[in-house]
């Protein structure tokens, strides 16, 4: 086969793939509102990263205080710590739902969501899980979010555990939902 005729065959299928591509990506944001994701508009585009990630999470409104956070590819991970016993099981809540907010509305390029809330016993210097979520952007809805919120001091419905991938500790269930 000449030159020419490779060139020719090169710059074709540029051009075809650039012809499907942004067809193709459409095709898989229809898929995500047929199947009920919602799709965020974001209000100023942020995108998060290694540069920006100290700032954007001080901004946030959280009665917790940001333990540790993480930010690996398109992965957010957020440790929340308790300290305490004066702290309601619908606060922790809230404080998941505000750091959902923050990752799938404010931000454009978060895919993913690991929160954990964390007990902090100063006395004794140990550290116990009480919550942990993993929320995916393209399984996470804003009404999803809003039953978090509107859950209260109550337990969370198997339904929503599920969905948000929200398990639980014994020592959150002992303290918090049936102390």
């Amino acid at each position: 086969m000449n030159r020419s005729w490779l060139i020719g065959i090169v710059m074709l299928a540029a051009a075809a793939s650039a012809a499907v591509l942004p067809q193709l990506a459409e095709l898989e944001a229809a898929q995500h509102r047929h199947r009920g994701v919602a799709e965020a508009t974001f209000a100023d585009d942020r995108v998060l990263g290694n540069n920006n990630l100290v700032d954007a999470l001080a901004a946030l409104p959280l009665s917790l205080s940001v333990d540790s956070v993480g930010w690996n590819g398109r992965v957010l991970s957020l440790d929340l710590k308790v300290t305490g016993s004066d702290h309601t099981p619908g606060e922790l809540y809230n404080n998941m739902a505000e750091a959902m907010t923050f990752a799938f509305q404010e931000t454009s390029n978060v895919g993913q969501l690991l929160v954990r809330v964390i007990a902090e016993d100063k006395w004794l210097g140990t550290r116990r899980l009480l919550l942990a979520g993993d929320i995916r952007r393209t399984e996470w809805s804003p009404q999803l979010m809003e039953e978090l919120r509107q859950a209260g001091d109550h337990p969370l419905p198997e339904r929503l555990k599920t969905l948000l991938r929200i398990s639980e500790s014994d020592l959150w269930k002992q303290q918090f939902i049936h102390p």
